[in-house]
């Protein structure tokens, strides 16, 4: 793989999580600054997003049945993009109707759920050409690495500072406390459009650039029935799939959550930005050393590295909330900690994802890039609009209060506080240690065996 073919992929990285970031960006929005339910708009993320992982392996499967002169991954990257963009400015405008009629749950709900499906259209196949690009490890690991580090900037940069643009858009001052609740709703809308145009140029740039070598054609079309055959029998897809759900479902959690302890909890939301901006970048140099990790360590002892670093952090934020008062210097060190593991997380997130690619060829006798990368984005909706769920609900449970039309956050109550604070350090806890300990008991690809099994298709293909 040429350099020119691993940067412009990679960098593409950056507009694509940038555009996902809104995602926990909208939700910020309606709940605290159009004033609409936490309750209604958790549960309604959460429906959607499950509707929407639903229809992600069929998506995996169309990819993979598509054949056209421009391969089978580029069209529905243009595609998708091109609806996305549009889509999403309908989302973050102000139709002008009440935060709590039927017809503005009726407006975002539609919008939300065609958001979801645009982005699958484009998102599946922009992971599922990594492994069509290179069969070398070496090459998947370096551009997995690279697209990470563009996928976590993209992500951080628009989750830290969505709420200083739209301040500064909107009303003038780059500091949220000096803008109005107005101010700030015009605001989002214009950084909707700036993400919207960003991410659909670099898209349809890197499509027009980035060609796929692997083309391995399946003898017979894939059918639906098929395709979750495939699922089901490739088990350590499986095994991975369970893992990542788990492991997004917690700290989707804590990343929706954020917002909330910092603003109600800390009691200063323009700490907001500084704390996500300082974790993203750290974060970006956890990916960063992950080429330094595999030197020394195997992938299965790296991610149990990146587990337990994520554990004592949060051991250590539980400390300092419940005990010793939220020290804020410390929520920023112990912070730090959980972008350091979840760095080395997100790369062995992808890798371990396309090693059962060769895995299920050899065992089942189909190449299905589409179907398995449609597992990551399946998985990471269902973790995101379980997550969502929780917290809408959640944060209903322990009466929040919203916004609504004032012009300041509203303080809350102890119970509330307290509420925050569980589902914030004590969820992503019990749930990392299960991941890891199913991990740990199911997944057999260490590296040896993967080398064996290219050997093996190489020889089955005819290539050796």
């Amino acid at each position: 793989m040429n350099k020119k073919t691993k940067w412009i992929f990679s960098t593409s990285g950056f507009s694509k999580d940038a555009m996902f970031a809104m995602s926990t960006v909208m939700s910020i929005y309606l709940i605290n600054y159009y004033g609409m339910s936490a309750a209604f708009i958790g549960i309604m993320f959460m429906v959607v997003r499950v509707w929407d992982a639903i229809n992600d392996p069929i998506m995996g499967n169309i990819v993979d049945n598509t054949k056209s002169r421009w391969g089978k991954f580029r069209p529905w990257i243009v595609i998708g993009s091109v609806l996305n963009a549009i889509i999403l400015l309908f989302v973050f405008f102000d139709p002008g109707l009440a935060p709590e009629s039927i017809q503005m749950m009726i407006y975002i709900t539609f919008f939300y759920t065609l958001w979801g499906m645009s982005y699958t259209l484009m998102d599946i196949p922009f992971w599922s050409m990594i492994p069509a690009l290179s069969s070398s490890q070496k090459d998947r690991e370096t551009v997995s690495v690279l697209t990470r580090v563009f996928t976590s900037l993209g992500y951080i940069i628009i989750s830290a500072m969505a709420l200083n643009l739209a301040s500064l858009l909107g009303g003038g001052e780059f500091n949220p406390e000096l803008a109005s609740i107005a101010e700030k709703r015009i605001g989002f809308f214009y950084v909707a459009i700036g993400v919207s145009v960003i991410f659909l140029v670099q898209q349809v740039f890197m499509a027009s650039q980035v060609k796929e070598k692997i083309t391995v054609r399946n003898q017979e079309k894939i059918t639906l029935k098929r395709m979750f055959q495939i699922l089901k029998q490739n088990d350590q897809l499986m095994v991975v799939m369970i893992v990542i759900v788990i492991v997004n479902f917690t700290l989707y959690i804590t990343s929706a959550m954020a917002f909330y302890y910092i603003a109600y909890d800390i009691g200063n939301e323009g700490l907001y930005f500084p704390f996500l901006a300082l974790g993203g970048l750290v974060q970006i140099g956890s990916i960063l050393t992950f080429p330094l990790f595999k030197k020394r360590y195997t992938r299965k002892q790296i991610y149990n590295i990146s587990i337990l670093i994520q554990v004592a952090a949060f051991v250590l934020l539980f400390i300092n909330a419940f005990i010793l008062g939220n020290i804020v210097p410390l929520m920023f060190v112990f912070g730090i900690l959980v972008f350091v593991g979840q760095g080395l997380a997100m790369v062995l997130q992808s890798i371990l994802l396309m090693d059962t690619i060769e895995y299920g060829e050899l065992k089942l006798g189909v190449r299905t890039e589409g179907i398995v990368f449609s597992v990551q984005t399946f998985v990471v909706k269902l973790a995101t609009g379980l997550a969502m769920g929780v917290v809408g609900v959640g944060l209903a449970i322990f009466g929040f209060k919203s916004s609504g039309e004032g012009e300041d956050l509203l303080p809350q109550s102890e119970v509330t506080i307290w509420g925050i604070r569980v589902m914030m350090f004590i969820l992503p806890i019990i749930g990392m240690l299960i991941a890891r300990n199913i991990f740990n008991r199911k997944h057999i690809i260490d590296e040896q065996k993967y080398q064996d099994i290219v050997k093996e298709l190489e020889v089955k293909r005819g290539e050796l």
